[in-house]
């Protein structure tokens, strides 16, 4: 499960997993963003978002490993959504 697929590191440890021949999944708020990834096809797509504890739980469900690579810099308020975004992960993985 990478949470943060969308971004730069996300972007390319996805890639790397495959090729390692792990099934990945990925959580994004617009799935759109991932319309142009040439792995696209080769990853199972959850539509939401790392602040939701419902949609965080079900992107879990049945996975046993997650790469937490979030971070809400666009924003003036990013180190609180940030440390909410991180426990309900957390919380969630628990």
């Amino acid at each position: 499960m990478v949470f943060g697929a969308t971004g730069y590191i996300g972007g390319r440890l996805v890639p790397e997993l495959l090729a390692a021949g792990h099934s990945v999944r990925v959580l994004a708020r617009d799935v759109g963003k991932l319309d142009d990834v040439p792995w696209r096809d080769r990853v199972d797509v959850v539509r939401g978002d790392v602040t939701r504890p419902d949609d965080v739980r079900g992107a879990l469900a049945g996975q046993d490993v997650l790469y937490y690579l979030v971070h809400s810099l666009a924003r003036t308020d990013f180190e609180h959504v940030d440390r909410e975004a991180a426990r309900t992960v957390a919380a969630a993985a628990d």
